[in-house]
């Protein structure tokens, strides 16, 4: 193998982590983003029971409340999804 074939294979390798280093960053990104709207769902959640118990919950709070557990099991799916396509490229990543 030639010096030249050398250093593309070695540019070609370092450009494969790049983008793996990055899809791996955008989907962190994409978890902290999900979190962030589970968090704000589950405040939005205990501010409608907070109401409730004092007598002053909207009349259809039950039904805001299991409108949004229902969005947090959405986000939730979807960070669990993010989680096992981490794992799966780390794995590839280190079969390389």
């Amino acid at each position: 193998m030639g010096f030249l074939d050398k250093v593309k294979e070695t540019t070609n390798k370092v450009a494969d982590q790049a983008k793996h280093a990055t899809a791996v960053g955008k989907e962190k990104l994409d978890d902290t983003l999900l979190q962030k709207k589970i968090n704000g769902l589950c405040q939005d959640i205990g501010a409608l029971v907070v109401a409730q118990r004092r007598n002053e919950a909207p009349a259809d709070a039950d039904t805001q409340i299991d409108a949004k557990i229902s969005e947090i099991a959405e986000l939730e799916k979807q960070q669990a999804t993010n989680t096992v396509t981490d794992h799966t490229d780390s794995g590839e990543a280190a079969a390389s």
